[in-house]
């Protein structure tokens, strides 16, 4: 089974992303509120959030037409490429929304079609955005240690439930639990020890120094550390 991505945080957007942020044109936030703990489950995230507009998630860049701009500009067409590729990101957004963007050189001006120039948009800063139709997703990938440590009790909650299976337990059977491991699996029970016991119906959750010699546990991989569990069920 391939572990389950950690969560990212979003500070000012949040799996363990940090947030992802969304913007929907022309769609009433009211109507997405009922969706937005949808999202966080299945996007394994701690929070989204709905901006009103994708302008601050993107920077836009111009990419001269050559062949297109040929026919305006002649025997200047690279200055006016060279003027093209020049336009700054508020420049461009207006031009998407209607403004004109009018290129002069060498005593030609010419205002500026859709066909002179491809505009590209950025992601702004470290977020990861993608761009459908005038809908943007923007997520700031930055796994924080925090973070990291909960996608690590995440995917021993998995596997473990995964044992359970295996083994015959009844979904309501309850079990003790032994875990083993390096500094990095003590640090992740440390901190979700009571989570991580509720979510697999664990009555004892005990810390085993014995580690890969305890020949009762299985060893799980946790996206790069190597954990001992052994479980019982109570009878």
């Amino acid at each position: 089974m391939q572990a389950e991505p950690p969560l990212l945080e979003v500070k000012d957007l949040q799996t363990s992303f940090r947030t992802p942020d969304g913007v929907a044109p022309a769609v009433d936030e009211a109507a997405l509120d009922p969706l937005l703990p949808l999202l966080v489950a299945e996007l394994n995230v701690k929070r989204v959030e709905i901006a009103s507009s994708g302008d601050a998630l993107v920077s836009l860049e111009a990419k001269p037409n050559f062949r297109s701009l040929g026919k305006k500009f002649g025997k200047v067409t690279p200055l006016a490429a060279q003027a093209v590729a020049a336009f700054s990101s508020e420049q461009l957004l207006g031009f998407l929304r209607g403004g004109a963007l009018v290129v002069s050189v060498e005593g030609a001006s010419h205002a500026l079609d859709l066909d002179d120039l491809t505009i590209i948009r950025r992601a702004a800063g470290d977020l990861v955005v993608q761009e459908d139709g005038g809908f943007f997703a923007a997520i700031d990938p930055t796994i924080t240690p925090e973070l990291k440590v909960e996608g690590y009790a995440r995917e021993l909650i998995s596997r473990v439930q995964r044992m359970r299976k295996e083994s015959g337990f009844a979904v309501s059977d309850r079990i003790a639990m032994t875990i083993g491991g390096g500094s990095e699996v003590k640090a992740v029970l440390g901190v979700h020890r009571a989570w991580i016991a509720d979510e697999v119906l664990a009555t004892s959750l005990v810390w085993s120094e014995r580690g890969e010699q305890d020949e009762q546990a299985h060893a799980i991989d946790l996206d790069g550390i190597t954990a001992y569990v052994a479980i019982t069920r109570i009878q």
